[in-house]
């Protein structure tokens, strides 16, 4: 069980699924609509952060996670399935990478152990905005040039 302080929840988790959702739908050339972003974002961070408060076995919150990434993608954003899941996949895996990668450097720069950044939550919420903020550089490069999968008819 995982209890997410709220600060953490504001300040890392929201912006965290903005861009997860905004990259998802960029990245395969979607129009971007603020209220169904901002909809999918607190449906999101609420699933999340009821999932974690349970008393789950170690990842089964994100795979719950995942499947509702997927099903926030269908019924929110109205994509297909198949570009739900290619979304999902697209968006959890470059989340992920980023994450270890920037995680991993942070680590090692600043001597800190994971132990530690769980145990403060103003530590835990400030050492994932790196790695957010060079998602979000990416996603505007991609979208600003134009970037996607959309001229591909099998996506």
């Amino acid at each position: 069980m995982d209890k997410m302080p709220i600060i953490s929840l504001i300040f890392y988790s929201i912006p965290e699924a903005y861009l997860l959702f905004n990259f998802g739908l960029i990245v395969l050339g979607q129009k971007i609509n603020l209220l169904r972003i901002i909809a999918s974002v607190l449906t999101f961070v609420s699933l999340s952060y009821f999932t974690r408060v349970l008393p789950l076995p170690f990842g089964l919150h994100t795979l719950i996670g995942i499947v509702g990434i997927i099903i926030i993608f269908k019924l929110i954003l109205r994509l297909n399935l198949k570009k739900s899941i290619i979304a999902t996949l697209i968006s959890a895996s470059t989340l992920i990478a980023l994450e270890n990668i920037v995680l991993y450097i942070l680590q090692i720069s600043f001597s800190l152990s994971l132990k530690e950044i769980w145990q403060s939550p103003t530590l835990r919420t400030v050492i994932g905005w790196p790695h957010l903020l060079i998602w979000a550089v990416i996603t505007w490069y991609i979208y600003y040039n134009n970037i996607n999968f959309k001229k591909h008819k099998d996506i």
